[in-house]
């Protein structure tokens, strides 16, 4: 007996629509920021031993390669820049993807395990790489370790406050 995957792009006018609500925009940035800071302080406590200047020089390095290293606090700057406008491509796409995918209602567990290792995916097999850090290989501890960070980090702020948004009934004067 063959196994149906429903995998359907399902749309509706009203939760299409909910990108244009006032709210959206500060659900997307306090969702953005959440994930953004968690991601930061993940890496700066779990990864570098509390060293959160090298965390983002590390992040700038890939505009400005190793000079980022002997760069100072404009380095480190440039480095939160880039890491938040990443987390904000992140928590946008999410957003985008919720009501167009039908799959992603029914299980935020699942989503969030599975966007953390998109977010892992995308970032170190084609977004670094393609930066002047270069490809750097892919090692188990560390690769499992920077996993589990974005799942919990960035794929839960963002699956979360995308569920909830999207599955809030709108208030109108029916509801009152």
């Amino acid at each position: 007996m063959p196994i149906k995957v429903n995998m359907e792009i399902r749309t509706n006018y009203h939760t299409l629509n909910k990108t244009t609500d006032k709210g959206f925009i500060l659900v997307i940035f306090v969702t953005w920021l959440l994930a953004g800071t968690m991601d930061a302080l993940a890496a700066t406590f779990i990864l570098a031993g509390g060293n959160g200047a090298g965390v983002f020089k590390f992040v700038a390095s890939s505009l400005y390669g190793k000079a980022a290293f002997s760069g100072g606090s404009d380095m480190v700057l440039q480095g939160l820049i880039i890491h938040y406008l990443i987390a904000l491509v992140f928590t946008r796409f999410y957003f985008y993807l919720y009501p167009r995918l039908a799959f992603l209602k029914r299980s935020v567990v699942i989503n969030c395990i599975l966007y953390g290792l998109f977010v892992w995916s995308v970032m170190n097999l084609i977004a670094v790489p393609l930066t002047r850090i270069g490809w750097r290989g892919i090692h188990a501890q560390p690769a499992i370790v920077n996993a589990v960070i974005l799942i919990f980090c960035i794929a839960l702020p963002i699956t979360l406050m995308a569920s909830k948004y999207y599955n809030t009934k709108p208030i109108s004067s029916k509801n009152l």
